[in-house]
């Protein structure tokens, strides 16, 4: 009997697909990195602080890829060579697909709304920073105006310049601030807006694709394990034998 029993499991063994078992370890390993990864980013939290919002989104969604293999590897062969526990630990990942992936596509608004919030916020810094400049220019402008004739030779002595090369330099100096303030201005926003465009439309493709993934997976959720279909078959066939006895 031991002999019989142990020639009858060593084809199994030798049949078993240990590459599908591989696949799915390595996205087991994936997706405890990508936790370890979410944790780190999401803690600690500033949700009133919309660049560390919008920070945030970036880089869950520069990480997708890690989780979004994982499942894939997981999911692979579906039910084939699963024990209990794992199919209760597939059907949890393909319902966290659809919530994660929700998840996602809720951080579209909210990724346009820190957009705005945080381009109003620059634009108010930067004008902040250019009528703190101004202002500097124009007290000196208006100082030399209300000085005497005697200071203002002194003035300019110390210098080293005339009159009008004076005023032409504080012309100048308004048109380098403006200057600057129209060009830093820009470039903050074009880097926003380029940020704010690749990680919206990442995060909303990437909700998509996990929204599909619940959608691909009903066997997870619905199908038993191997041990509870071999021990409902024995019963079947006994109900069926019965019912064909009774008929005849």
């Amino acid at each position: 009997m031991t002999q019989s029993s142990s020639d009858q499991s060593t084809p199994s063994q030798l049949n078993r697909p240990w590459s599908a078992a591989l696949f799915r370890w390595a996205g087991y390993g994936l997706l405890v990195l990508a936790l370890l990864d979410l944790i780190e980013i999401l803690i600690p939290p500033q949700l009133t602080n919309p660049k560390w919002e919008f920070q945030t989104i970036g880089s869950i969604v520069e990480r997708i890829p890690v989780p979004l293999l994982g499942l894939v590897l997981i999911f692979y062969g579906e039910t084939a060579f699963r024990g209990k526990f794992e199919q209760f630990i597939v059907k949890f990942l393909s319902w966290l697909s659809l919530i994660f992936g929700i998840f996602l596509l809720l951080l579209v608004p909210l990724g346009i709304s820190d957009t705005v919030r945080i381009n109003n916020q620059n634009t108010s810094q930067l004008s902040a920073q250019y009528n703190q400049q101004v202002s500097r220019v124009e007290q000196l402008e208006e100082q030399l105006n209300q000085a005497t004739p005697q200071q203002l030779n002194n003035f300019l002595q110390r210098r080293g310049v005339s009159e009008n090369q004076l005023f032409s330099q504080i012309e100048e100096a308004k048109q380098a601030a403006r200057s600057q303030y129209e060009q830093t201005k820009a470039q903050q926003r074009r880097s926003l807006l380029e940020n704010s465009f690749k990680w919206n439309i990442g995060a909303l493709i990437s909700g998509a694709l996990f929204v599909y993934i619940w959608r691909l997976t009903p066997w997870a959720r619905r199908a038993k394990s191997g041990s509870e279909r071999t021990r409902k078959k024995p019963f079947m066939s006994w109900f069926k034998k019965r019912k064909k006895k009774r008929n005849r």
